[in-house]
């Protein structure tokens, strides 16, 4: 084990102190989870292993697609998802995961979370220029979380990484616990209002605006006036998704497309639409 000229006092002392120090082990590269969007279905895993994974949406549609992931209490099916009301509470124990939101067509969207085993749904809630939500037509995919072995491996499981921005979403706003400037940030996407809320990210084109987008994105025609870069699916209270970006300088907005469950207004209306420089 060692080489002849360490005297046995050495060695021995040497032992002594790799027996007594406890190394921690790195964690494990987060797993990635490819999903091809279409008009209008997912391609994707129908059985995942429990812990934090990142989906990568790939928009091989004509219009925009997002992942919105949902776990279903005990006892509920795909067709539970038919209760969904934007005037009313969710179904009791049904929880909004989040997800990667918008990817544009040729484009991919992409974004981490931790799931728990259970029994999932994947629907894109985008709706189409005819008013119908991609979700009516096809556009949902179950799966199953199941536990992770108890091996060895798992002191070794893949974790959420720190970020070093997190933006709180609320009734009715968007909180950045730092300024967003050029470069590389890990951005934790946290819902801490009493709603149900989304984030909407984008890189608005020269003279553009966020309300500009707004419109776009409920009757899109003509030329977009933003790129869809990253952000959040809908998300329960209390859930998070966290997304690694590389931003370029410009101006940039965050939207909340959701309605208010008490009146049906808009979350943007309420106010939830923020316009950004990143520099």
């Amino acid at each position: 084990m060692f080489r002849a000229r360490f005297s046995f006092p050495l060695a021995a002392g040497v032992l002594a102190l790799s027996c007594g120090k406890e190394e921690t082990p790195e964690p494990a590269p987060i797993p990635s989870v490819m999903v091809m969007a279409e008009d209008y279905s997912f391609q994707m895993p129908d059985t995942l292993t429990a812990g934090v994974m990142s989906f990568r949406v790939m928009n091989h549609g004509k219009e925009l697609h997002h992942l919105s992931i949902v776990k279903l209490a005990e006892g509920q099916t795909m067709a539970s998802l038919q209760q969904i009301n934007p005037t009313a509470p969710l179904p009791a124990g049904m929880v909004l995961m989040g997800g990667p939101n918008f990817a544009p067509p040729g484009g991919a969207a992409e974004a981490i979370v931790d799931l728990p085993p259970g029994h999932y749904v994947a629907l894109c809630a985008i709706p189409s220029p005819d008013g119908v939500p991609h979700m009516a037509k096809g556009m949902v995919h179950e799966f199953y979380v199941i536990p992770a072995p108890a091996t060895a491996e798992a002191a070794n499981a893949a974790v959420l990484p720190s970020p070093d921005v997190t933006v709180q979403l609320a009734d009715f706003s968007f909180t950045p616990s730092a300024p967003l400037s050029a470069g590389h940030h890990v951005i934790r996407i946290e819902n801490a209002g009493t709603q149900w809320h989304e984030m909407v990210f984008v890189k608005l084109e020269p003279g553009k605006t966020a309300q500009d987008f707004a419109q776009y994105a409920e009757k899109p025609e003509g030329p977009p006036p933003a790129t869809p870069m990253y952000g959040a699916s809908v998300l329960s209270p209390g859930q998070s998704t966290t997304v690694v970006v590389d931003l370029t300088p410009g101006d940039y907005a965050l939207l909340c497309f959701l309605p208010d469950p008490k009146d049906g207004q808009l979350h943007l209306m309420k106010g939830m639409i923020q316009q950004l420089a990143v520099k």
